[in-house]
């Protein structure tokens, strides 16, 4: 076993949520199960589809579609040709069918199955900080530098211009279908909106600009957090605040949040190489172990549990992907 899983790691169990007997103790990390690379490189942009099945990265070299489970590169990708590549957000839908990618002024949305472009399209006025796209391909939602957020639906052409940030969008997430959008900026707001004609469903307070924002896959909890620390989940049917992550560091700067589908737990990336598991319901910290990595500065890019939530798939600026078993979690 390479040198870097060899270091332990402390399981801090809480018995009120994990009800199916899991013991508090010191275990090694999990067993590593891939460990795919993707680029020499590293990645500057990173997504993958909602069960770790399918990977995108953004390189100096353009975007690549990986077939996680086949280890193959599918498709490659430029804005254009012959340029440098300035793609710094990538998202694949819900339905693993579409690819979106953005720079600062221009967006594409790409085929999974052909590798066929569906669209290149240009915006004015401001910049592209963030982006997300809707499982059937047709919605985008951009985040821009001026604090707008433009939805937009492509079938169509219809757009609405969110207004109700003040400063730069700083993070978004947006749901499957493409009805909600969870925004959050530099204003320190972070709010849950409609998509059909901008009304604020939850205003969730923090003080401090928004550094990353979160939606759980089957609508059921929201994640936000600020510069310093104040990291909260919050319960999607009434807006109140579920839990607050526990941790004693001034400033925690996520780069990476994913919620598991059984509900119970949330996977966050961090510099400094550390991957933890919270849970949900009390904001503790479960587990945590490094990622690997020659450089101190790597992180997470982007997670993925599978659908039995027995394997946690991790996208690193490393320019792997990774993954582990997380079988001890669901022993009774």
């Amino acid at each position: 076993m390479a040198a870097y899983s060899k270091i332990y790691f402390c399981l801090k169990f809480v018995t009120a949520l994990l009800a199916s007997g899991l013991i508090a103790g010191c275990e090694q990390p999990p067993a590593e199960e891939l460990a795919l690379v993707q680029t020499d490189n590293g990645a500057f942009a990173a997504d993958l589809s909602t069960a770790g099945v399918y990977s995108v990265i953004s390189t100096q070299t353009g975007v690549q579609l990986w077939d996680v489970e086949k280890q193959l590169p599918t498709f490659a990708w430029q804005h254009q040709p012959n340029q440098p590549n300035l793609v710094h957000t990538v998202k694949i839908s819900h339905n693993n069918k579409f690819v979106l990618t953005a720079e600062d002024q221009a967006f594409a949305v790409w085929n999974m199955q052909t590798g066929a472009n569906k669209g290149y399209y240009r915006i004015e006025k401001s910049e592209i900080v963030t982006a997300d796209i809707s499982q059937t391909g047709q919605q985008v939602a951009l985040g821009l530098m001026d604090g707008r957020v433009l939805f937009i639906e492509l079938d169509t052409g219809r757009r609405l211009e969110f207004l109700g940030h003040t400063e730069r969008i700083s993070q978004l997430s947006m749901s499957a279908n493409g009805q909600y959008i969870l925004s959050g900026g530099y204003d320190g707001k972070a709010l849950l909106w409609r998509s059909q004609n901008a009304q604020i469903v939850y205003d969730f307070a923090h003080t401090g600009r928004i550094t990353q924002v979160a939606l759980d896959h089957q609508a059921r909890f929201a994640f936000t957090a600020n510069s310093t620390n104040q990291s909260y989940i919050w319960d999607l049917t009434n807006g109140e605040k579920l839990s607050q992550l526990n941790y004693t560091a001034r400033q925690q700067i996520f780069t990476s949040v994913k919620f598991s589908h059984n509900g119970l737990w949330l996977a966050t990336g961090a510099p400094k190489q550390k991957i933890k598991i919270w849970s949900v319901k009390s904001g503790e910290l479960l587990a945590q172990w490094p990622i690997k990595a020659d450089n101190f500065a790597a992180t997470v890019l982007d997670f993925a549990f599978n659908l039995q939530d027995d394997v946690l798939y991790a996208n690193t600026s490393f320019g792997l992907v990774q993954a582990w078993s997380l079988q001890l979690f669901q022993q009774q």
